[in-house]
């Protein structure tokens, strides 16, 4: 197979399109405006060209649809793994160039995290806007374990995070998700962050381990679809509230229920926190000891928002009324940022979790 180009600009613009369009195979039209949208120009010929000469060495698959073309990377060709890498050292490359306070940063994170043998990649979510707000996300992506050491590694992570917090003068949220639970986001039908976040990414540490995930979810039959809009929140709709409350198991008195957007169990909750309504807030151990919810992640928004004293309070009610080692660590973690506790009703928590029988 002959380079593709030696990553020339229309080449990156595609692919980097077309990822962010996973899950949603798009005409060639279509991505031009897509390109002209997000890079402020794009010739339709060029960009036909390139696809059509992608299409014959196996990086993209163009498949017919009535009049159109609908174009959509290849991640069963082996090489698109080292060609999305080498777009991501160039993304990597052109950041730092222009920021050398990121690149003290995203060095110094490198540094600090070389010895955690069960780190598989690391990557910064919109790094630039972030910088600019005085703060970085991280997604730590860890390999799969099979011993019972992953939360003492993940408590270790955070430590050495609040240690750079420190260094840098900077607010350092970072979400930590094993390999399985990152590929159960991004293949969820619900709306979530991981969904979201990963059109903004840069994968600077292993980025090729990073899309060796993706490959491999691919090849699996796994549909990875990404979302480029972010969730606040704090305007989740009421009717939308309503609806994946009952589907998390509480249902209001005399509220109606109509079909509303699938949203994850982590945003509901962040959104019910935010809103400061005493009823609803009080509902949050009840959904969280009938349904599964991933407790990284919900640290990881409670942080963002500025919401962990709330989530700790409930979480220690939560854990005296129905322990569980998933809610224990997640209370070790809220420790190890040092959070303060806002003190959850514990009595009134767990009758209301008697009356939906969330205990007995």
């Amino acid at each position: 197979m002959t380079k593709v180009a030696a990553m020339d600009e229309t080449t990156s613009r595609i692919l980097d399109t077309l990822w962010k369009q996973t899950g949603r195979p798009i005409s060639i039209r279509e991505l031009t405006s897509e390109i002209r949208e997000s890079y402020g120009t794009a010739h339709y010929p060029n960009i036909y060209r390139k696809i059509l000469a992608l299409t014959k060495e196996r990086i993209i698959n163009l498949t017919k649809a009535g009049r159109s073309s609908l174009a959509n990377l290849n991640f069963a060709e082996y090489l698109l793994i080292d060609i999305l890498t080498e777009l991501e050292l160039k993304r990597k490359h052109d950041l730092l160039t222009r920021s050398h306070e990121l690149q003290i940063l995203l060095k110094d994170i490198e540094e600090r995290y070389e010895d955690i043998r069960s780190i598989e990649s690391i990557s910064a979510i919109n790094a630039e806007r972030n910088l600019k707000l005085n703060r970085a996300e991280l997604l730590i992506l860890m390999h799969r374990s099979k011993g019972d050491d992953l939360p003492r590694k993940i408590i270790n992570i955070h430590e050495i995070a609040r240690e750079l917090q420190a260094m840098h003068n900077i607010k350092l949220d970072p979400l930590i998700l094993t390999t399985d639970e990152f590929l159960d986001f991004l293949t969820s039908d619900d709306t979530n962050p991981l969904r979201e976040m990963l059109s903004s990414k840069l994968a600077f540490h292993s980025p090729q381990e990073f899309w060796r995930e993706i490959a491999t979810a691919s090849a699996k039959g796994k549909r990875i679809s990404l979302l480029e809009r972010e969730t606040n929140p704090a305007k989740i709709a009421e009717k939308d509230l309503i609806f994946n409350l009952a589907r998390f198991g509480y249902k209001e008195i005399g509220l109606e229920i109509t079909e509303g957007e699938r949203i994850c169990i982590e945003y509901i909750t962040t959104s019910i926190m935010m809103r400061e309504n005493a009823r609803r807030i009080d509902a949050i151990p009840i959904i969280l000891a009938k349904s599964r919810a991933n407790y990284n992640l919900l640290i990881f928004l409670s942080q963002k928002y500025r919401l962990s004293a709330r989530l700790f309070g409930l979480l220690k009610a939560l854990d005296i009324i129905r322990p569980t080692k998933e809610t224990a660590n997640a209370i070790e973690i809220l420790k190890v940022l040092k959070t303060k506790e806002i003190r959850a009703d514990e009595k009134a928590i767990a009758q209301r979790m008697r009356l939906y029988n969330a205990i007995r």
